[in-house]
């Protein structure tokens, strides 16, 4: 009997690592009894299963029994999927319900288990929040949210909710949701917080669930910008939009560089948005209990550190001149990380010398 775990996500949720993990890891697990399938999976990045989305209703099921061929030739007994677009596809596409059915017709209801992981909701919304300015998030409508006034962390809530009719973070609205794709498969749900679980990672933790090993530790990851590359991003996209930005934001990253958490009310959570997450926290810990007996203690916590910053103030001071700096990164025609470099010492040094003359009272 083969069983399929089809990883939906949550987006931001360790999606990435696990993939990649899967990915270097493949020959091993093979050997192992779980396959992570060629069939219909990316050959680059993360190595995702997202083509799955790319298809027709109509052709799924001949893809299912590509996959399920390539699993019996491999002499595996289990299946692993993994994709966000499981979830990110909800929203303008029927597919993920058509690729769900149709693992079920061929494996069986009960033998296709939805794999769904979690993070705390603070950090989740940042993120969330983080992922839209660098490349987009939740099929949030680019243009006409971002010449909103209402474009900051607090804006993008709010714009979801209007738009879906329930919170990003409700992660139970979220489950229901795909339960409804889904009505009669076994769910796992688990918390990718290390608190959960003694300290170790949440791929350890998958290791034992799914009867495999470790192998090779290497995992990717969503690189993190700082607070000030992602505010320059935000003025970047209000000001030239997303396609220009785009090109240029590994460039704007490389310029801004920092580990230092920085408060901004533009990026972080705080005043009622905190407040309506931690009430969102308290009903879905509750749904938690009643749907599985994994350990999400740490995943309903509020943090102390997002308490301390409910009321904090904006730690986060833009120059000007770092505006005007990604202005012309953006828009030249021709631009690299070195040549903006150079632009980068040229204009501090310029901000430098008028500092100096104002202080000497020399004229400028």
């Amino acid at each position: 009997m083969t069983t399929v775990y089809l990883h939906v996500g949550m987006p931001k949720c360790a999606s990435s690592a696990l993939q990649s993990f899967l990915h270097r890891n493949d020959k091993l697990h093979r050997s192992e009894g779980l396959l992570y399938p060629t069939t219909c999976r990316e050959n680059s990045g993360y190595f995702s299963h997202r083509p799955l989305h790319q298809l027709e209703p109509a052709d799924v099921p001949a893809a299912v029994e590509r996959i399920a061929q390539e699993a019996e030739d491999a002499d595996c007994n289990r299946i692993l999927l993994s994709s966000e677009e499981f979830v990110n596809s909800l929203w303008d596409r029927q597919i993920t319900g058509s690729i769900i059915a149709a693992l079920n017709d061929k494996f069986g209801v009960g033998n296709v288990r939805i794999l769904m992981l979690f993070r705390n909701p603070f950090p989740f919304v940042e993120s969330v929040y983080a992922q839209y300015l660098k490349g987009g998030m939740f099929r949030i409508p680019d243009a006409a949210f971002m010449k909103s006034p209402d474009n900051d962390i607090v804006g993008l809530v709010q714009n979801f909710r209007d738009q879906n009719g329930f919170d990003f973070f409700s992660y139970s609205a979220f489950i229901e949701r795909i339960r409804l794709q889904a009505p009669e498969n076994p769910f796992d749900l688990l918390s990718t917080e290390r608190s959960d679980w003694g300290g170790e990672d949440v791929l350890d933790v998958l290791c034992r669930k799914l009867g495999i090993s470790r192998g090779d530790p290497a995992v990717s990851a969503n690189e993190r910008y700082s607070e000030a590359a992602l505010f320059l991003l935000h003025h970047s996209r209000r000001a030239f939009g997303f396609q220009r930005t785009k090109k240029r934001r590994d460039i704007v990253s490389k310029l801004f560089p920092g580990k230092t958490r920085r408060f901004s009310k533009l990026l972080h959570v705080h005043g009622a948005l905190f407040d309506r997450i931690a009430e969102s926290v308290l009903r879905d810990r509750d749904y938690f209990r009643a749907m599985t007996n994994e350990p999400s203690t740490g995943l309903f916590s509020i943090p102390q550190s997002y308490l301390d910053q409910r009321d904090m103030d904006d730690q986060l001071t833009v120059p000007k001149w770092w505006l005007r700096l990604i202005d012309q990164v953006i828009t030249s025609d021709e631009m690299n990380i070195g040549l903006a470099r150079e632009l980068k010492a040229e204009m501090r040094r310029k901000v430098v010398e008028a500092r100096e003359a104002r202080r000497d009272g020399k004229p400028q």
